[in-house]
């Protein structure tokens, strides 16, 4: 999902300052001459956004507890990765962090990738992280698609989501 905000609804928001200068609009593919480039899909990010959202719903009481980690993505120069893992950024840290305790664990880790046939390898780094974390009394799973993640979470907690109110019967 993109947020599509113009100069002056960022303004009255407060987001940026009357002085500052007003970011050009991307151009449309078509007049970039590469029409026929088809738009990359995030099939992961949207299965992840899903499955917090079932979450949210599912367990009302424990709704926002199921976090995403933003540790990962691209870079556009080597000071800006300098920077940020001075800041805490480290490889193969999971996507996300349910912190709580159940089962004798304190938490669980998820390294989560999109369902088959679109998911992505997981990484040796992702593999230490997952290892390191088990080490220190934490639940770790690599899942799948947010089905697979749901039941990961299902059995970790030891019950069941709860249907959202406004369902009918």
């Amino acid at each position: 999902m993109t947020l599509r905000v113009t100069w002056e609804q960022a303004l009255a928001k407060g987001w940026v300052k009357a002085d500052d200068t007003p970011r050009q609009a991307p151009q449309p593919a078509a007049t970039r001459g590469d029409s026929t480039r088809a738009k990359r899909v995030d099939r992961e990010g949207d299965e992840q956004a899903a499955l917090v959202t079932r979450f949210d719903a599912g367990w009302p009481d424990l709704s926002g507890l199921l976090i995403h980690i933003p540790n990962g993505g691209s870079r556009k120069h080597r000071f800006e990765g300098w920077r940020l893992r001075r800041q805490g950024v480290r490889k193969g840290v999971s996507d996300l962090l349910l912190p709580i305790p159940s089962k004798g664990f304190h938490g669980l880790w998820i390294e989560f990738k999109a369902a088959p046939p679109f998911d992505a390898p997981v990484s040796d780094h992702q593999i230490d992280w997952l290892e390191r974390m088990q080490e220190h009394g934490y639940a770790t799973a690599i899942c799948r698609g947010a089905d697979e993640a749901m039941a990961t979470i299902t059995a970790y907690l030891g019950r069941s989501a709860e249907p959202p109110s406004n369902m009918v019967d």
